[in-house]
């Protein structure tokens, strides 16, 4: 067999090769001329050295400068808020709504539109619309669009004002000039309190209901109480002395025709005034006799 091959290694130097030395970095300073107006003469300056920004020092210089323009923005009296103008209140006062929302003082640019229009619709349901204006660099404009109330719903000890709408909103102030329609309830038709309502902007009462007793109460007698029952719908207390059941509002003109007959039978045939008569069932009204 052949013997493997060892490789020759060298030791030394090879002469005569050039070699390749490692290039230094060197700093030049900038030489600054200055001519003396004499053709040929000039005088030279300290060379000056070249400065050059990296791009960390440019960026650490522009957030401090972001800096310092926010904290303007944020004390500088001229962008914090000093009018709020208010448009379209009829019932309730400016006061009453900057209470509630404390905008002045505030920087501008910090006031979100659409937060404080559900503020103020949660605080004053009887608020239709809310819309509201940033106008730089210190007002701000509120305009609104009140409901108008057509009738008092009172339970227990608590009462509302409602609109046509069916929208419920509480009496404010010394309660003036309120609407002479009064509905005292027992309970409430839909399964919702009027605390809730402005969270789930739904109406307090159905429109039909509304709307029923407008025409209820242009029909009975002047000086008859209405009131609500859950279990027996709209009735109301004849200033004569009894009380009267409608339930639905379905064929409301017909039921109205068959209590009028029945107050002229009652009156003609009976010698004791009646305590009840019912006409929830048109084909089943009913009177109820004093014991």
């Amino acid at each position: 067999m052949d013997a493997r091959r060892v490789p020759v290694l060298m030791r030394g130097t090879l002469s005569g090769l050039p070699m390749a030395t490692p290039r230094r970095t060197v700093k030049v300073n900038r030489r600054v001329h200055v001519p003396l107006g004499i053709p040929g003469a000039e005088i030279q300056l300290p060379s000056l050295p070249q400065i050059r920004l990296g791009w960390r020092l440019f960026s650490a210089s522009l957030s401090l400068a972001m800096i310092a323009i926010l904290y303007l923005l944020w004390t500088a009296p001229v962008f914090k808020v000093n009018t709020v103008n208010y448009q379209g209140l009829q019932r309730i006062s400016a006061k009453e709504v900057s209470i509630e929302l404390d905008l002045e003082g505030q920087p501008v640019f910090t006031i979100d539109p659409q937060a404080i229009r559900e503020q103020i619709i949660t605080q004053f349901p009887e608020f239709r619309r809310v819309d509201i204006n940033l106008n730089f660099p210190n007002k701000v404009t509120i305009q609104v669009e009140e409901r108008k109330p057509i009738l008092v719903w009172k339970h227990e000890d608590r009462t509302w004002l409602v609109d046509a709408e069916g929208f419920a909103f509480p009496v404010r102030g010394e309660g003036n000039n309120l609407p002479k329609l009064v509905i005292e309830a027992k309970d409430f038709p839909l399964p919702i309190q009027p605390e809730a309502q402005s969270a789930l902007r739904e109406p307090l009462l159905p429109i039909e209901l509304v709307s029923g007793i407008l025409s209820i109460s242009a029909m009975i007698p002047d000086g008859a109480v209405l009131f609500y029952d859950q279990e027996r719908g709209i009735g109301w207390r004849d200033p004569r002395g009894w009380t009267v059941y409608v339930g639905a509002l379905k064929d409301l003109s017909l039921k109205m025709q068959i209590y009028e007959l029945m107050v002229k039978k009652i009156i003609k045939k009976e010698e004791q005034k009646p305590v009840l008569i019912s006409i929830e069932y048109v084909h089943a009204p009913y009177y109820r006799l004093e014991r």
